[in-house]
């Protein structure tokens, strides 16, 4: 199972996606992909594990792995919820570049 978000940042995530449409400011909407995934075939049985990752355009990214799929289910929503998606703030969370 995979789920993908995009969501705002004011970092530079080398590069950020951004958002021209609808910006008022004149400046283009910074973003990154924020995904739940898995990196086994079945991490229920062991064969893997449970990964919140954060990606730029290119690859500056962070990531956390998980035995628990609940775990990182809490963590995935707690990222989407952030206003901001910077790196410090995954870094609280238990994030590490990747």
């Amino acid at each position: 199972m995979n789920t993908s978000v995009y969501k705002r940042t004011s970092d530079d995530w080398y590069p950020s996606y951004t958002l021209t449409q609808r910006v008022r400011s004149g400046e283009p909407l910074k973003l990154v992909e924020v995904k739940f995934t898995q990196t086994g075939p079945d991490p229920k049985s062991g064969n893997g594990e449970w990964r919140v990752c954060v990606w730029g355009g290119d690859d500056c990214g962070m990531e956390r792995d998980f035995a628990d799929e609940n775990e990182a289910r809490a963590i995935f929503h707690e990222v989407i919820y952030l206003d901001d998606v910077t790196m410090a703030a995954l870094r609280k969370y238990g994030f590490v570049s990747a």
